[in-house]
């Protein structure tokens, strides 16, 4: 795994997507290295040569989140990288950002795949209008393993259950899902 750091003018970016106003991706790459990850696209933007899943850049920034910008705004944590990764635990840019979040005004979104995010439990139930979603894309373990090297499916599954058990609105996210087709049954 290829890990550097890089410095960014600013965590929040206004984003194109229709379900949000703002991303935060506190890191570029994802040592999950899901073989069917949309975003490994932005490999073209980040200058490595590496193969998508084995470099990370963490983002550091100097300067807070502006809480006023995204105030009554949608945000989401993170559309192009899993924010609890495995480099996370070590680094807790994650961690950081979702402190600067607790009191913000505004709707936000996590979307993970790792059972890391309990660390965050404690800031998480702080926090208005927050959702998280929990992705799975099967329900068999070798296949999982043969797709991504993130937590389990058990582990994922009881993420999603103790962060519902705290009150935290929890969304199960399915996709890709594994399914064949008429050549391989016929």
């Amino acid at each position: 795994m290829t890990i550097q750091e890089i410095q960014t003018p600013n965590y929040l970016t206004p984003s194109k997507l229709p379900a949000c106003d703002y991303v935060i991706n506190p890191y570029v790459g994802c040592p999950h290295a899901c073989k069917y990850c949309y975003a490994c696209f932005m490999k073209r933007f980040t200058g490595h040569s590496e193969t998508w899943g084995t470099f990370i850049d963490i983002k550091r920034c100097n300067k807070a989140i502006n809480l006023k910008k995204i105030e009554h705004k949608t945000v989401f944590l993170s559309s192009v990288t899993d924010c609890y990764n495995p480099i996370e635990e070590e680094y807790e840019i994650t961690r950081n950002i979702l402190k600067q979040l607790i009191y913000a005004n505004c709707n936000l979104g996590i979307s993970t795949k790792s059972k890391l995010i309990l660390r965050d439990l404690d800031l998480l139930k702080q926090m208005k209008n927050l959702t998280v979603s929990i992705s799975i894309n099967t329900l068999d373990e070798n296949f999982k393993n043969d797709m991504d090297s993130a937590s389990s499916i058990k582990e994922r599954l009881e993420t999603l259950q103790t962060l519902y058990n705290n009150g935290i609105k929890t969304i199960l996210f399915m996709s890709p899902n594994r399914c064949t087709t008429s050549a391989q049954t016929g």
